[in-house]
């Protein structure tokens, strides 16, 4: 669809003046009415009723041809801004968790605004494994999530100690049995702290289920049961349980960040950097 018609048909509807219209788009009136008649006959239907002594006037079918034609107009202006913008900024395609996204991102995205500010990034989240996949198909510049193992493009590796979350108002005055709240397919991480409390003698029980890791969060916060995460996740709300509460001490868990060999880029650099001391600087 020719745009130039476009703009001379939005022009007219604005105008209900052909000349006006003309004048508006620097051109002579034989243009607009050449534009017009082209849409009209691209479309099938009469867009204006006019003639001699008669005023312009929009037909019914013009007023539904108007609000698509701003909305294409708008359209190819959103795409030239954006295609003028994307050339001239550099982004960077970074893949994490949604645990990771909510607690160690947000203080490294902080610093590395400071020295990129006109660094646009791109964030998605997603479970480990799938962003490993996503990762080696190079849909991601950088992919922080658990540790996939000895892979291509690993830059380093983190040990976090896993402990104990739970909400700022949790009693944990809840006896022998522990309600936990894991993701709905959290196997490892329910598997360490089942066996964790097996070691003690105690008794832990799924009192609720997420496929969500915010959904996770809600229960946590809420006080309603108890979670293990990556002691670099555990942000207010949340707290970490202190080991005089009566619960056993968990193993580590490994951090990593993997990035793509498309040579030297200063940003990117600066933002792994960033993230590894945003891994090692928490308490």
């Amino acid at each position: 669809m020719d745009l130039v018609a476009l703009e001379s048909f939005v022009a007219v509807c604005e105008t209900l003046n052909f000349s006006e219209a003309a004048r508006r788009r620097n051109t002579v009136q034989s243009a607009i009415s050449s534009h017009i008649t082209k849409l009209e006959e691209l479309v099938g239907q009469t867009l204006f009723e006019r003639g001699r002594g008669k005023r312009v006037r929009l037909t019914d079918e013009g007023t539904v041809f108007l609000a698509y034609a701003r909305r294409i107009l708008a359209l190819t202006d959103e795409a030239v801004d954006t295609m003028r913008s994307s050339g001239a900024q550099t982004t960077i395609r970074l893949g994490t968790t949604v645990t990771l996204a909510l607690s160690v991102l947000p203080v490294a995205l902080r610093a590395f605004a400071r020295s990129y500010p006109d660094v646009q990034i791109h964030i998605s989240c997603d479970r480990s494994d799938a962003l490993a996949g996503r990762f080696d198909a190079g849909e991601l510049d950088l992919a922080f999530m658990m540790d996939q193992g000895r892979r291509s493009g690993r830059v380093f590796v983190e040990d976090s100690p896993l402990v104990w979350a739970a909400g700022e108002h949790f009693d944990g005055n809840f006896g022998q049995d522990v309600p936990l709240v894991f993701l709905t397919d959290g196997r490892d991480l329910r598997r360490f702290a089942l066996e964790a409390l097996d070691r003690i003698g105690r008794r832990g029980f799924i009192a609720h289920t997420s496929p969500d890791p915010v959904g996770v969060r809600s229960f946590v916060a809420a006080g309603v049961a108890l979670t293990v995460m990556p002691k670099v996740a555990v942000l207010p709300p949340l707290r970490i349980v202190a080991e005089d509460e009566g619960l056993p001490s968990l193993n580590s868990v490994a951090l990593s960040l993997y990035r793509q060999s498309d040579g030297h880029r200063p940003d990117i650099s600066a933002l792994e950097t960033i993230l590894q001391n945003s891994v090692r600087s928490r308490p």
